[in-house]
């Protein structure tokens, strides 16, 4: 049997995973996300860097890094609106963090066809340690849906969620619930599971809710935060914060987001409870359905401040892009060049990204204070 969270970042990265096949990312594909529906959100991600270069909270030279960019879109939408607003381009360098060498070949191709004003070479590595440190230069770190993709543990009062792969008897995956005890638990539990319990203070026998195995990479994001002259990290999420938590911050123990894993598959979705009630088979799923949940925004809030991040700020998306990132004077002032019809077509695409998708994402920004 596998913990959920094994099952999970095998079916999604492991090989032929689920996030190795880069057509899946599409509004003809099993989802869509803001980078897909329209180019100015990274145009709008330009736009807010070039403010934060004004006001000397950044400054060049400037790293700029992608973390999970699939294609590689994002990325480069953001140097192509650098580049048509600013003259920065030459002293900035581009770089994604990705470990899946599919996508990787994806973004070089993707992003070796582009056309900038001047010779710019995106750099694609692994992993953070991949990269040197630059004490010189100022980053810049973008995200977009990845906080969601991380594998997480399922725990229900004394129970967590394994998957069975025994093929012996009728060929099924089944989901199972394995009793914890407190001779079981460090043998059971995942290692970042047995970690975040113990930052919560929460007992594992009475823990409901997600478990996500985000602090390995929180703590290398810091490392990697620190090795710079100073540093601004933006993502973008699906999920909410733990407003039963953030109303009591001095409450004993840590009351988890309810939520649950959930499955698409060619815009469809199935939640982990139905699928669980159904008996369902977790083969179907196995490499050919993305698997995600709500991110609980106030649980990512105290990882990242216990690693020397600082909050600036967290909204919802379309409060990001239109108050913070100027979504809309942006548009504006490229609507004079593109033309009406191109305009009007914009206009919709910016729809979807504010309002079918602007209120159910969260958008988030942190400083690293050393």
């Amino acid at each position: 049997m596998l913990p959920f969270s094994e099952f999970m970042s095998q079916s999604l990265y492991g090989e032929n995973g689920y996030y190795t096949d880069s057509s899946k990312v599409s509004k003809t594909g099993d989802f869509y996300t803001s980078v897909s529906v329209s180019k100015f959100f990274g145009g709008a991600i330009a736009s807010y860097i070039l403010s934060l270069l004004e006001s000397n909270a950044l400054s060049l030279p400037l790293r700029i890094v992608e973390i999970g960019a699939d294609k590689g879109y994002l990325l480069g939408d953001i140097a192509l609106f650098l580049d048509a607003l600013s003259e920065v381009l030459p002293q900035c360098e581009f770089i994604i963090i990705e470990p899946l060498s599919t996508l990787a070949q994806a973004q070089k191709a993707y992003l070796g066809g582009l056309k900038f004003s001047c010779v710019l070479d995106f750099k694609i590595v692994e992993s953070f340690e991949a990269l040197s440190q630059n004490k010189d230069s100022s980053l810049f770190i973008i995200s977009n849906e990845l906080f969601d993709s991380f594998p997480c543990d399922v725990l229900d009062s004394g129970k967590m969620l394994c998957v069975s792969q025994d093929l012996k008897w009728d060929s099924k995956w089944r989901g199972i619930w394995q009793n914890l005890c407190a001779k079981n638990l460090s043998t059971l539990l995942p290692r970042q599971s047995l970690e975040i319990l113990d930052k919560l203070k929460c007992n594992p026998l009475e823990f409901r809710g997600l478990l996500p195995q985000w602090q390995d990479f929180i703590c290398n994001l810091s490392r990697f935060a620190k090795a710079h002259k100073n540093s601004h990290f933006v993502s973008f999420d699906y999920g909410r914060e733990n407003l039963s938590q953030t109303q009591n911050p001095n409450a004993k123990y840590y009351n988890p987001l309810h939520t649950s894993p959930r499955f698409y598959k060619s815009h469809q979705v199935l939640s982990l409870k139905d699928f669980l009630e159904q008996d369902g088979d977790f083969h179907t799923l196995y490499q050919n359905a993305d698997i995600t949940y709500d991110v609980d925004f106030t649980l990512l809030d105290s990882l990242l401040c216990e690693n020397g991040f600082q909050k600036i700020f967290c909204d919802t998306q379309a409060k990001v892009l239109i108050e913070k990132m100027q979504i809309l004077e942006l548009l504006q002032t490229f609507s004079q060049q593109c033309g009406y019809n191109t305009y009007l077509k914009e206009i919709h695409k910016l729809k979807t990204l504010l309002h079918t998708l602007g209120e159910r994402f969260l958008g988030i920004c942190y400083t690293f204070s050393k």
